[in-house]
């Protein structure tokens, strides 16, 4: 069938969808609050019995060999006990030909002693001198190199998972798995070691993963699920040891519950439950109007306890992010505020546990959080506001999640761009559970607490959540909140329903959110209140065998958000088509229709005002990547078309450069061109950022980072050289400047520091 035509079947069913939706609007809003949890069971109920579930393959099985002599982690593979263990070798491709078996061979043999669990990998590759490796630093992608991944579902629950990958240059990165991918944390560092060689016949991979990084029952024997990934660079290939079908979606990898078992495993235990991480910071920093830097000098200390095996604790004493990176610089082209993602190491660690949130697409920006860790040491301006300290308590105990976060943080006034806020002394307390029920869903309940410490002021928020799989391909999730703030009473509730059915070629998604004009989540990110948000998207992913393409994804997407009065303020219909080419280039070009009531006008530049009104306008937007495996590849995002009463055209770019193994250079340009009928409307916002990133080792890299926002007129630079020195301890050197241009006083801030942290367990 042409692209074309099933283009126009996609829009025409996804409107059908949204017509019945609209249709069925009172009915939506009145299960969307108080009886939406209820209603969502007993659909289940009805429908489990009528939906296919599909048959699980039988599961792979490896041992593991206890050993009593201490080996060296050197990536060589030559103790005689690695030879002495059971190996598996048979890997099944996903890509390029499902179900194939690997085009290069790979051996991965299992051992443990009493601290350790150690893995061992063999990559063969006939053309080893084509092997793709230019990556080096800790948690950074490695997508675009060969590399060899591990999953490790310690509960054997089917559901959550350890990650550990790394590439021929022994870089790390890690992650939680946590729903079968439905819920990733990428940004979690464990305590692990890996070593890699290049070898004439390819290469080679050893693990030594201490017992204290995972968490586990406590029981004599221990069977865990496991499975393992190679990902081949220049043949675009992936394949595991337990198959990963394409209908397991594109994060079809993470479906814990299709990995097979490793057995052996007899009387491990956690060991080190006690670690200790003291910092010490000093430097100099100077502020818009001061002539000279003054010195500063600090510590504190993150304390780690393993309560049990499966419960862990986190205590934070004057906790210090002094490290971050920038924000990436970005254009405001609605109303609503911009969101802008977690980067503090404490909050990112169990960030999984606390997650409520309106369901959206990895490609998609985000949409309601219930809670949103930004709320905690960042003021409304994105200012500073000192952390007294906290406690965190995160694990799992049979079949319940637990979370428990409490933090402190001080009162202080800030001056942001001639923008004073006082911000008071507050705590800030958010308690978690979760259960699992059936295969693969999960219910439970959150609730949240903010209580300033200078006044009786207080802001709570309770929910309800599910998240009810049926099969690989089909999921209902949502939640059902309410808020409670002195003298806001009525209208506080929230709710969300997502249905979606994905498989390699069918996608359907079904969203309903409902938002209460008085639902005040101050502990979250809600960027709009007030509406009824209908949305029904539904497309196919065919496989043609034409002009080198792997994958034609052809969809229709469909929003529609009104308020409680029944007045529509938004609507969209996004029509596409996205070609991924075998080399992993993407190609994609769609046509967008928009239309938008103002009942306020706001300000789109300073002094620029977009009027009160109704708007239709519509717009092309083409993409596309080259393979980012080479050493040189870009990027180009364009849109051209209608904008409110005008016309924008906006230009995002960017492409990197892999000078060698050592030194990556990665260059972005936003450009938005905005011409306007209205008092100052035609104008252009640019933003220009560069990152220079040298990798001395694996432990040890320098980064810069630099910006340019022609808007504001500002110029952020952001320097961090950060050594590993052992696993869970740095020393950073950083110096981050701010200069207004144009401005009687071009510096805005400057910052000179040294922080080294330490561990001890």
């Amino acid at each position: 069938m042409p692209p074309s035509h099933c283009t126009k079947i996609a829009h025409y069913i996804s409107n059908l969808i949204f017509w019945a939706l609209r249709r069925r609007a009172k009915w939506l809003e009145w299960v969307s609050m108080r009886n939406a949890f209820a209603f969502l069971l007993c659909i289940c109920v009805l429908f489990s019995g009528q939906l296919a579930f599909g048959k699980k393959p039988e599961a792979r099985q490896i041992g593991a060999l206890h050993i009593t002599k201490k080996i060296r982690i050197d990536g060589r593979l030559d103790e005689s006990v690695w030879q002495e263990s059971e190996f598996i070798s048979q890997l099944i491709q996903r890509e390029p030909d499902e179900g194939a078996p690997a085009t290069e061979p790979t051996e991965i043999r299992i051992l443990f002693d009493d601290e350790f669990l150690y893995i061992g990998a063999k990559c063969f590759d006939s053309q080893p001198e084509k092997i793709v490796a230019n990556e080096m630093r800790r948690d950074e992608g490695l997508r675009h190199n060969d590399f060899f991944e591990i999953f490790i579902d310690t509960y054997h629950d089917h559901r959550n998972a350890f990650y550990f990958v790394t590439n021929p240059l022994g870089a790390k990165r890690d992650g939680l798995i946590r729903e079968e991918g439905s819920n990733i944390n990428r940004d979690w560092d464990g305590l692990w070691y890996v070593k890699t060689q290049r070898t004439p016949r390819g290469w080679t991979a050893e693990f030594a993963i201490p017992f204290y990084t995972f968490r586990f029952r406590s029981e004599k024997t221990q069977t865990w699920g496991i499975n393992f990934g190679r990902h081949i660079a220049r043949k675009k290939e992936e394949c595991y040891w337990a198959p990963i079908l394409r209908d397991y979606g594109y994060m079809g990898k993470f479906r814990v519950s299709y990995y097979g078992n490793l057995v052996g495993l007899k009387d491990i235990k956690q060991g080190k439950r006690l670690h200790v991480m003291p910092y010490a910071i000093g430097g100099g920093t100077q502020e818009e109007g001061e002539s000279n830097m003054g010195f500063t000098a600090d510590a504190g200390l993150d304390l780690k306890y393993g309560l049990t095996s499966n419960l862990t604790a986190d205590v934070s004493i004057n906790t210090d992010f002094a490290q971050v990176e920038a924000d990436q610089e970005q254009f405001n082209l609605t109303r609503f505020s911009l969101y802008f993602p977690e980067k503090r190491t404490f909050f990112l660690e169990g960030a999984e546990v606390f997650r409520v949130a309106e369901k959206f697409r990895f490609h998609e920006p985000p949409g309601l959080f219930l809670f949103y860790s930004r709320r905690i040491g960042l003021s409304e301006e994105g200012g500073e506001v000192p952390v007294i300290g906290g406690v965190r308590v995160t694990g799992k105990t049979g079949r319940y999640h637990l979370g428990i976060l409490n933090m402190i943080t001080d009162r202080i006034t800030l001056e942001t761009d001639g923008v004073v806020e006082h911000i008071e002394r507050s705590n800030y307390a958010v308690f978690r559970a979760k259960r699992d029920f059936l295969a693969k869903s999960t219910v439970g309940v959150m609730m949240l607490s903010k209580d300033s410490l200078d006044s009786p002021h207080y802001n709570r928020g309770v929910a309800v959540d599910y998240n009810l799989a049926f099969g690989h391909a089909f999921r209902i999730e949502g939640f059902a909140a309410k808020t409670f703030t002195p003298n806001l009473e009525g209208k506080d509730w929230a709710a969300h329903l997502n249905f979606s059915y994905n498989t390699d070629f069918w996608s359907l998604l079904l969203v309903y959110l409902d938002v209460g004009e008085n639902f005040n989540a101050e502990m979250g990110y809600v960027p709009r209140l007030d509406q009824r948000k209908y949305r029904a998207n539904i497309g196919i992913s065919p496989r043609p065998q034409i002009l080198n393409l792997r994958q034609t994804h052809i969809f229709n997407d469909f929003t529609y958000i009104e308020n409680h009065d029944g007045q529509l303020e938004t609507r969209t219909n996004s029509t596409g088509v996205f070609n991924t080419f075998q080399d992993r280039s993407n190609l994609y070009f769609g046509y967008r229709q928009n239309y938008e009531f103002l009942e306020e006008s706001f300000e789109i530049k300073e002094d620029v005002f977009i009027p009160v009104g109704m708007f239709r306008f519509n717009s092309f937007e083409a993409f596309y990547e080259s393979d980012r495996s080479r050493n040189v590849s870009a990027r180009v995002e364009m849109g051209i078309g209608g904008f409110f009463n005008g016309d924008l055209f906006r230009i995002n770019a960017g492409g990197s450069l892999k000078v060698s193994t050592h030194l990556n250079l990665e260059l972005s340009l936003n450009r938005n061109q905005f011409d306007l009928p209205i008092e100052g409307g035609k104008f252009t916002a640019n933003i220009l950022a560069t990152r220079i990133i040298y990798s001395f080792t694996t432990d040890l890299y320098a980064k810069a980072f630099i910006q340019w926002n022609s808007d504001e007129n500002l110029f952020k630079s952001n320097f961090l050289l950060r050594w590993i020195y052992k696993p869970g301890a740095n020393v950073y050197f950083i110096y981050n400047e701010t200069q207004e241009f144009g401005s009687p006083i071009p510096l805005k801030d400057r910052g000179v520091m040294v922080k080294v942290t330490f561990l001890f367990n």
